[in-house]
């Protein structure tokens, strides 16, 4: 009889990788977030010596595609894990001595940044973790420049109910949600986009959809 998965420490580690873990809970995080990350970058439209911050970066693996999206671009990326500063930094060595990336820890709701410093934030399925989520999007809203946007990644509410791991730590959202958080925040909605995707879990194919909200302030 196989034994079931701990679902509990899944889940933590899906909010948190920390250890050898981690890093393999990352790398399959990257493996089937890769759509969703390339469309949240996407929907940015990123120029020339624009500023990027990204929220929740995993193993920073996805660095390269987006300086690749014009010249010049200076990338900021934040994360709770430790582990994941130390990992995107193996991995993005070059990018960081070279002054174009860098990672650090923060709790993401005192951001250490100053005012209107970045051109594009976008952050992708870490909305489920945010202990406080009206508070991270005035953080974001205050250190994003005037014309700037906010694109959040994310599954909605029907379908991450379907996953055994959710109930440990997750709060989920229907789009309307998401959308009601981003306005009261101050951002004007642009658009919500929706896709459909496999992905793996739990050794089986499943079809997901997810969307990108994108919001200007």
């Amino acid at each position: 009889m196989m034994q079931e998965p701990d679902w509990h420490e899944i889940a933590r580690q899906l909010g948190n990788p920390s250890g050898s873990d981690g890093i393999k809970t990352a790398e399959r995080m990257q493996e089937n977030n890769a759509g969703m990350i390339r469309k949240a970058i996407d929907v940015l439209r990123v120029n020339n010596d624009d500023r990027v911050l990204e929220i929740g970066f995993g193993n920073g693996s996805h660095l390269p595609y987006i300086l690749s999206q014009a010249e010049n671009i200076v990338y900021t990326g934040i994360d709770i894990s430790e582990t994941m500063v130390e990992e995107a930094h193996r991995l993005n060595k070059h990018a960081v001595e070279q002054g174009q990336a860098s990672f650090s820890l923060s709790n993401g709701k005192d951001l250490p940044f100053e005012d209107e410093i970045f051109d594009h934030i976008f952050t992708v399925n870490t909305v489920y973790f945010w202990s406080d989520p009206g508070l991270y999007l005035l953080e974001m809203i205050r250190v994003l420049r005037k014309g700037g946007r906010l694109a959040i990644g994310f599954a909605p509410a029907s379908f991450m109910e379907k996953l055994p791991f959710t109930r440990f730590g997750f709060r989920l959202y229907t789009p309307e949600a998401i959308q009601n958080l981003v306005t009261e925040a101050g951002f004007h909605m642009e658009r919500l986009e929706e896709e459909e995707e496999e992905v793996r879990s739990n050794g089986e194919v499943i079809r997901r959809n997810y969307m990108v909200l994108v919001g200007v302030k």
